[in-house]
């Protein structure tokens, strides 16, 4: 029985100095008081290079997690449980695109790779210590490698675009009908929110008739193989009490142990840049500020992954059929190592399309996905060292022309007065829109790809005369070319930017910036509306119904009305959908299978509550005085199990709480509590701007799911313009003080200064660690 983490034994030495071969001066590793590093170096080489060594000292462990992932090799450490992950990504082949990539970098950012890779060496090579989960498990350390860099961006966001949700749509349709799913997707109304014009709204409805559903579903036959967000905004210095702009994000994900980003300020003569890291990684490709120009990012929901239903003969399963008969697919075989069990063969195909990731070929049917990250050797890499240098938002969307996958809508404001939104990224231009919504039969030929979207093409705006930008995941514009993608993230967020951003109204920064603690839902607020004009109804039901009619639609930590909403959301989606998509379809959404299916059930709840004002019925034509008595009087009886018998005690923020899991928690129980981080309790939900998602499963226990993993704030006007936060902490090693230091100061919507410039960094410096040159 493990008895407990040393946590002493495992911490890196952070002050003193060590000497180190590698380096080409004295570098200064600099933490403050939250452990943050800030690294300052006398050249570009040493930059990297201490980049590396202080991820390493930090968060060793979680880059070992993510190249594992990423190669298939989970199993090595956990066990069978680690085979379903190992078997897809195996079939991603990330590693060879990875090295792919790296074959076609220039020397310039080669070197930066390959600096920082020898600062994460350098740091096990001198003898520190490696991170406890090392001996926990067993795992030999192995040395790193630049492309392994790439390949731990590239398995942080392999998960994300629209693979997924077309399998879902497919596996629904399956299981419903062809009206079914028409009527499903006929809910989404016209008018949703879109980032241009800022606070503008499409002006159609976009729905798939029941005769498209149904030839899609003829012509693929039968078929049995089983996505982030976040927010941004920028507001112009003509609407700033101070003239200067103010920008302001959060990064929506799942809460990793330790977090997904990692803070890092790194300085030489050449730059001085702070923002969020992707642990592995180089640079800073979604978060930072350099002094003159700040960015961020939001995930631009675009679609850049198409699906083939492939057909492969049953008496050769290497064959699969085409237009023009029988085609050799590229066949490799190889085997996954499972600790504490015998090895896994895995056989992974390729097609014409791309990679087999769903289904097995020798039951005749999979599914091959061509993907912007691994059909060819990405080049965006060339965009990391630029983007830093640039100092204006004109300059930033110039060095962005080389960025591939993901696809994002990037913010950005600088010390000029500017503020700029581009759409970045490679989206195809394909033959024909068939594969906008499921995969397609891979034997017509009916689909391919055209080359890609100019980048003059990709919506972009600097200075809107509107005096601001919002994202939230919405669509782009209302325009239908070029095509960026069938579906985005329902508008609740992005509408509540424009409600409070809209308008002639001047702000102070510190207003501006505490609408990250924003938990009004305009959805919520619709339901309690809508509520107001039903019933009376009786017994819970009706103090259900009373309850929410007299609400705001503010779902703050300490609200009764919040938990009672949550309940009745669950419960309504239920009343509504299940009868309508069937047991077979119901079940299939919260099986498992598909992490995707039940973002589809929620956007159908979403813009189904955009039709309330003067709805009589459900989409199926149940009347609402025959669906809401029931559904009001469930959620009354699951608001009252959790939170008790009295009403005036109900806190939706003492049910909805952080779960954090660490890698290894459900493989080392025992071991759990020292893993795991303290869990505390917040407001809002999916639609608010405080997003704190949760599963619309019957039975949920309101755990969060999705939520904000990186805050960043820069006022220009202010004597220390960056400001940031993580629900977590700098270090990845257990125990130490470091590792969740920081989570109650993200609960409390509380940023920690960056201190970026040097004299401030130095001033701030908790401890100093000086990495002195050695020779070789």
């Amino acid at each position: 029985m493990n008895t407990g983490i040393n946590v002493a034994a495992h911490l890196p030495q952070q002050d003193g100095s060590i000497s180190l071969p590698g380096l080409q001066a004295p570098l200064a590793i600099h933490r403050d008081q939250h452990g943050i590093a800030h690294v300052e170096a006398s050249n570009e080489h040493d930059a990297w290079f201490g980049m590396g060594y202080t991820c390493a000292q930090d968060r060793l462990w979680q880059m070992e997690w993510y190249r594992r992932r990423g190669t298939g090799r989970w199993a090595e450490v956990a066990g069978k449980p680690g085979l379903p992950a190992d078997r897809l990504f195996r079939r991603f082949r990330l590693d060879d695109a990875s090295r792919a990539d790296v074959a076609e970098l220039t020397a310039e950012t080669l070197a930066m790779f390959e600096a920082y890779a020898a600062g994460v060496n350098a740091y096990v090579d001198s003898g520190q210590p490696l991170p406890p989960e090392y001996g926990l498990t067993g795992t030999p350390w192995e040395r790193w490698e630049p492309w392994q860099s790439i390949l731990v961006f590239k398995v942080r966001h392999a998960i994300m675009g629209k693979r997924l949700s077309k399998i879902a749509r497919l596996e629904i349709l399956a299981r419903t009908s062809p009206e079914t799913y028409a009527l499903l997707e006929g809910i989404e109304p016209a008018g949703t929110n879109v980032i241009l014009p800022p606070a503008g709204a499409t002006s159609y409805a976009r729905a798939t008739s029941a005769e498209e559903a149904r030839a899609l579903a003829a012509a693929l036959d039968t078929l049995a193989v089983s996505e982030g967000g976040s927010n941004s905004w920028a507001v112009h210095g003509s609407r700033t009490t101070t003239g200067k702009p103010v920008l302001c994000n959060d990064s929506h994900r799942p809460l990793d142990v330790p977090n997904v980003y990692w803070q890092a300020h790194v300085t030489c003569p050449e730059f001085n840049v702070a923002g969020a890291a992707f642990p592995g990684f180089p640079a800073f490709p979604h978060f930072g500020f350099n002094g003159d120009l700040g960015w961020n990012i939001t995930h631009g929901q675009a679609d850049y992954q198409d699906l083939w239903l492939e057909a492969f003969d049953p008496a050769d399963p290497t064959r699969y059929r085409t237009e023009d008969g029988w085609a050799q697919a590229e066949v490799t075989r190889a085997e996954i190592r499972v600790k504490d069990g015998p090895a896994e063969p895995v056989t992974l195909v390729r097609t014409r399309h791309g990679d087999v990731v769903h289904g097995d070929p020798a039951s005749g049917r999979a599914i091959a996905v061509r993907y912007t990250a691994t059909d060819r050797p990405n080049r965006q890499w060339e965009t990391l060292r630029p983007m830093l240098l640039a100092k204006t938002v004109p300059e930033l969307h110039e060095t962005q022309r080389g960025w591939e996958e993901p696809v994002n809508a990037i913010l950005s404001a600088d010390a000029a007065g500017n503020i700029g939104f581009l759409y970045r990224g490679r989206i195809p231009v394909r033959s024909s829109r068939a594969g906008s919504e499921f995969p397609v039969p891979g034997w017509t030929g009916e689909l391919t790809w055209q080359g890609d979207v100019p980048f003059e093409q990709l919506p972009q705006s600097i200075n809107p005369s509107e005096g601001f930008l919002g994202t939230a995941n919405q669509r782009p514009t209302d325009a239908d070319e070029p095509y960026l993608a069938h579906e985005f993230a329902t508008p609740g967020r992005s509408t509540r930017i424009a409600e409070l951003l809209q308008g002639d109204a001047v702000f102070t920064p510190q207003e501006i910036a505490e609408h990250q603690a924003d938990t009004t839902s305009v959805r919520a607020r619709g339901w309690a509306q809508f509520l107001a004009t039903q019933g009376p109804f009786e017994g819970d039901a009706e103090r259900a119904r009373s309850l929410l009619a007299a609400w705001s639609g503010d779902l703050a930590a300490g609200s009764a009305a919040a938990l009672l909403y949550a309940c009745a959301r669950v419960s309504l989606v239920e009343a509504v959908f299940r009868l309508i998509l069937g047991e077979e379809a119901w079940a299939y959404i919260f099986s498992g299978e598909n992490d995707n299916a039940p973002q589809h059930l929620s956007r159908w709840m979403y813009y189904l509550g955009e039709r309330l004002p003067g709805s009589a019925a459900t989409p199926d034509g149940r009347p609402w005085g025959e669906v809401l008595p029931a559904a009001l009087a469930a959620a009354w009886a699951r608001a009252t199990e959790l939170g008790g018998s009295e009403p005036a005690a109900w806190r939706w923020g003492e049910v909805h709480r952080t779960s954090a899991q660490h890698s290894l928690a459900a493989a080392l129980p025992d071991l759990a509590a020292e893993l795991n981080p303290p869990s505390v309790g917040v407001g809002g939900d999916s639609d608010t701007l405080q997003v704190a998602g949760y599963s619309s499963a019957p039975g949920t226990t309101f755990a969060l799911t999705n939520l904000s993993v990186y805050r960043q704030v820069v006022d220009f006007a202010a004597d220390e313009p960056a400001t940031w936060i993580i629900p977590g902490g700098a270090s990845g090693i257990p125990g130490s003080r470091h590792y969740a230091d920081q989570l109650e100061a993200w609960r409390a919507h509380q940023r920690v200064p960056v201190h970026h410039a040097p004299e401030r960094m130095r001033a701030a410096a908790a401890t100093t660690l000086t990495l002195q040159p050695t020779d070789e």
